[in-house]
Formats: C-alpha cells, sequence, structure tokens
C-alpha cells in the first residue's frame, strides 16, 4: 500500500520510541494534520429517542417536559431509521420500557446491526428511564471495542491544553481498567 510524504515523515518519528503521557500528547499536539484553525467548532444537538408504547404516564409526562428528549412510536422510529441517514436522525441513542419490550421486538432486524436495539444488556430497555435519561444528559458514551480488542474514544479537541487532554485520558483509562473483567 502506497503511503502519503506524511505518513511516512510520522511513521519514521514514531519507529519503537516509548512515550510516557505528556511526550505523547506533544508528539499528537504538534503532527495534528488539523489545525486549529481549520476546526469548526458546531454544537450539536444530542437527543435522546423514548419508544412510548408500554411507557408510564408519570414517566410520559416527564419525558414530554424534556426538549433532549423525543417520544416516537415503534414505527415512527422504523420510518426515520429506514429512510433516513444516520446524520439526519433526530436521536443517537433509543431508549424503551420494560413494559413495551412487544412493540420494540419488530425492530430487531432493523435496528440490531446499527447497535441501536434497545435491550437490558446494554441498558437502554430498562424501567429507569428517568435516570438513563440524566446520564445521557450528563455526556455518558459508550465505548465500543474493534474485532481486535481496540478501543477509540476522543479525549479531546486540538484546543484543549495539554493538562486537559492528559486530565480526559487518565479518567478514560481508569475507567476501562476499573470495568476490565478479571482474566
Amino acid at each position: 500500500m502506497k503511503r502519503s510524504r506524511r505518513y511516512r515523515e510520522i511513521k519514521e518519528k514514531v519507529a519503537n520510541k516509548y512515550y510516557n503521557l505528556p511526550e505523547a500528547i506533544e508528539f499528537l499536539r504538534a503532527n495534528n494534520p488539523e489545525k486549529l484553525k481549520n476546526i469548526k467548532i458546531i454544537k450539536k444537538e444530542r437527543k435522546i429517542a423514548i419508544i412510548k408504547e408500554g411507557l408510564p404516564e408519570d414517566i410520559l409526562a416527564e419525558c414530554q417536559k424534556n426538549n433532549e428528549v423525543k417520544l416516537l412510536t415503534a414505527t415512527e422510529v422504523r420510518q426515520q431509521v429506514e429512510k433516513q441517514k444516520k446524520s439526519r436522525w433526530d436521536f443517537e441513542k433509543i431508549l424503551a420500557h420494560s413494559s413495551g419490550e412487544e412493540a420494540v421486538k419488530p425492530l430487531q432486524k432493523l435496528l440490531g446491526p446499527k447497535g441501536l436495539y434497545p435491550t437490558k444488556k446494554n441498558g437502554s430497555l430498562t424501567e429507569s428511564i428517568l435516570q438513563e435519561i440524566a446520564k445521557f444528559q450528563q455526556g455518558e458514551t459508550e465505548l465500543k471495542t474493534d474485532k481486535g480488542g481496540n478501543i477509540q474514544a476522543v479525549i479531546g479537541s486540538s484546543n484543549f491544553s495539554s493538562e486537559q487532554l492528559a486530565e480526559n485520558y487518565k479518567v478514560v483509562y481508569s475507567k476501562i481498567t476499573e470495568l476490565k473483567p478479571t482474566g
């Protein structure tokens, strides 16, 4: 595979060298292909979709007050996911109440491959909908691994200071090691 000149130059700098955290952050900042002036910061409005079927009235009333929550029927979720690209969906995550599990089952083939299907295992099919909404609003995100077990996560952007990046890295690293299964 043919690589660019810039890729080859950076690879030569990295070759078989161990970097401690401050050195690694400085290296990444110095070799960032996107300089700060070229990065456009757009505040993305994060919304969460809640499937209405089976939702108790008290939770429904609370959800209607929250402008980050989009209440949809299972049919409306199907229509949005089938007809639009992911970038045009009005939500990032889907939650369903455990009493509405039957209404969600027909969506399994559609949402399962996209990682959006509400299940008890991932916490999106639950009775504590309001707690999950609160976690989402506080910025909780899921980290996923690829087939090799590598975790890809963003710890900041190029306008963060080295101290902020180091702190974010330490938080992510400590959480991963805390959740790491034994063996």
